[in-house]
């Protein structure tokens, strides 16, 4: 347990990223849109989303490479498919998640700003952070973000328990018409993370295992990983049942600006806790989502770095100033996504969730394909359980994706 307990980081990493537009963002709309309807849609997204998200840090366990370097060892057309797919969604992931955090700042310190100045003054701070910092800081960060605010909203979604309607027709799915459609898919996207999320993971731990010089054993990197996804799933529910108690059938609205839709959700924590709590909740949320905001942004860096280091192995990509090149083009990417794309704060997330979601099943089945290779041994690959289950959720995520289609073109 003390060799487990010391091996946290990659997972709380990944829990960091997954408790933000997933949870504060989409699970709270799905409450207050929808109400415990949507319950049955989140269980269904964590279960089937499981094995490709847990396959990343269990590969890079026991093989100390990331999940880049195996998609480039099965070929340039796999390859290819994913780092084009990978440059194209992270930008938006990036802009998304940084869109949300400016909101929340913007309402902590009371000043605003246009949705692209905003952003670009919390990545200028996040580009400092992450440049001086790197992973080391990143994760004894996260932790304590993480752990406060799971005690936070736990505390919140005790005080509303009783508000609920636990009848067994609340939890009904509602009609599956086109807009509920669109919502489910922009909500299974991002929850209760993109299945990217599971190539992140295997960077953390490759670089957690150069920091710490030893890689994490098999037990080791799934329990990291179990913590940090039962706990955004439960965060997940905990989010739907806040939207629902304070929201639902209230004829109460989420603004479709970022700044205005983050003073709505703190006004969720305060109208259970007190109105002397607002500023104290807005700092921590403020938190929770810069480490969200720090971890997705430090991921996908690592990625691009890796992609390009598969690309062109023979230069220099494990220099500081790459990193930071990477990093600098990134964010002026999202910059540049906010200003051309950006007409509602809610359509954009869904646009994301989107298109993180059509990407997901691909992902998921690469990381199947990589955990069950030849490559690693028999004793350390999951167990039959594990396999068909992963079967099931991968072909249980293309059919959706098939139905969605279906309803986007009829």
């Amino acid at each position: 347990m003390r060799s487990a307990l010391s091996s946290l980081g990659p997972g709380l990493l990944y829990a960091a990223v997954a408790v933000g537009v997933s949870h504060l963002v989409q699970a709270t709309r799905a409450g207050a849109d929808y109400g415990l309807s949507m319950l049955l849609i989140i269980i269904f997204a964590c279960i089937m989303k499981y094995p490709g998200l847990r396959f990343g840090g269990e590969y890079a366990a026991a093989t100390g490479k990331n999940l880049v370097t195996n998609y480039r060892e099965r070929g340039w057309f796999i390859f290819s498919l994913f780092s084009v797919s990978q440059l194209f969604s992270m930008v938006f992931i990036i802009a998304a998640v940084s869109l949300f955090t400016s909101g929340l700042l913007q309402v902590a310190i009371g000043f605003q700003a246009s949705p692209v100045v905003g952003v670009a003054v919390l990545l200028v701070i996040v580009s400092i952070l992450l440049t001086t910092g790197r992973y080391k800081a990143l994760e004894r960060l996260t932790k304590f973000v993480v752990i406060g605010f799971t005690l936070l909203t736990t505390l919140c979604m005790l005080l509303v328990v009783e508000r609920l309607d636990w009848s067994i027709s609340a939890f009904s799915l509602p009609a599956f018409d086109m807009p509920t459609m669109i919502f489910v898919v922009a909500l299974i996207g991002f929850m209760p993370s993109p299945t990217d999320a599971s190539v992140l993971q295997s960077l953390w731990t490759v670089a957690k295992a150069n920091q710490s010089g030893r890689r994490a054993s098999k037990d080791e990197s799934r329990f990291d990983f179990n913590v940090g996804y039962v706990t955004s799933c439960v965060l997940a529910v905990f989010f739907l049942f806040l939207g629902t108690a304070v929201l639902y059938g209230g004829g109460i609205e989420m603004p479709t600006d970022n700044s205005g839709f983050a003073r709505r959700l703190l006004e969720v924590y305060t109208s259970l806790i007190g109105d002397w709590s607002y500023y104290f909740i807005a700092v921590t949320a403020l938190f929770v989502m810069l480490s969200t905001t720090l971890t997705v942004t430090d991921g996908m860096t690592r990625m691009a770095v890796a992609i390009g280091a598969e690309t062109w192995p023979n230069e220099n990509w494990s220099s500081n100033s790459r990193y930071g090149i990477v990093l600098m083009i990134l964010c002026f990417s999202a910059l540049l996504v906010i200003q051309l794309l950006l007409s509602s704060f809610t359509r954009f997330m869904d646009m994301t969730s989107v298109i993180v979601f059509l990407i997901g099943p691909f992902l998921a089945w690469l990381n199947h394909n990589a955990i069950f290779s030849d490559e690693i041994e028999k004793e350390k690959q999951p167990s039959k359980i594990i396999r068909i289950w992963s079967i099931v959720s991968i072909v249980s995520l293309f059919a959706l994706m098939a139905v969605y289609v279906y309803f986007r073109l009829v």
